[in-house]
């Protein structure tokens, strides 16, 4: 019994196991040359076995970028789902927990790396990594714009229909960390309060704003 305890404990982490090494791979080489042998061969693992869990390359690819994606993902969900007090104070916390998984995380910046260098040249590629993964984001941001509309706190803006754009700065600081790393690194808490002091001057329904 207890080996067989042990085998499935490890069937079931195997799937986490093919994933961390694909990002080494994806990461190392990009999507177009990663090879699945290599992966395998970084997992201890046959090809055969990732085919088991992973229905070709790009399956696997979308899975690593979800899987690196998913604490600000859950994040996120948790805030957007049953939102409570101030919808600023959601994306405060939201965007304090996106800059320090994100902005500050290696593995996090290098899967924006490989997107950005990829995606065009592989069309379905792009469409299920905005359908699966920013798209989901987005609606998720959206919703805590709109109650925050909803209950007055926020004046209706261009940021209900196209969220993106509270999102902007932090593509903008995870592509300055890609270009030149830490020879010329932002104040990290410094770039956070003034993304966050632009956004909610945006977005505050104040005096003169129709009101």
């Amino acid at each position: 019994m207890a080996v067989a305890g042990q085998r499935r404990r490890r069937k079931e982490e195997r799937p986490g196991e093919i994933v961390e090494a694909a990002f080494e791979e994806f990461a190392r080489a990009g999507f177009a040359a990663t090879k699945l042998d290599d992966v395998a061969a970084r997992a201890g693992i046959t090809k055969g076995t990732i085919y088991l869990y992973f229905p070709s390359k790009e399956d696997l690819f979308l899975a690593t970028v979800r899987e690196m994606n998913r604490p600000v993902q859950e994040n996120l969900v948790a805030l957007a789902d049953a939102p409570q007090g101030s919808a600023m104070a959601i994306l405060r916390s939201h965007f304090a927990f996106v800059y320090t998984h994100m902005v500050e995380d290696r593995r996090a910046r290098e899967i924006m790396r490989m997107l950005l260098a990829e995606v065009s040249r592989f069309p379905d590629l792009a469409d299920r990594w905005r359908a699966e993964v920013i798209g989901p984001a987005v609606d998720n941001l959206r919703r805590v714009v709109r109650y925050g509309i909803e209950r007055g706190e926020f004046r209706p803006t261009a940021a209900e229909e196209f969220p993106h754009l509270l999102f902007a700065p932090v593509i903008m600081a995870c592509t300055w960390r890609l270009m030149f790393g830490d020879d010329h690194a932002l104040d990290g808490a410094a770039y956070l309060a003034g993304h966050l002091d632009l956004m909610e001057r945006g977005l505050a329904r104040g005096e003169g704003s129709g009101g």
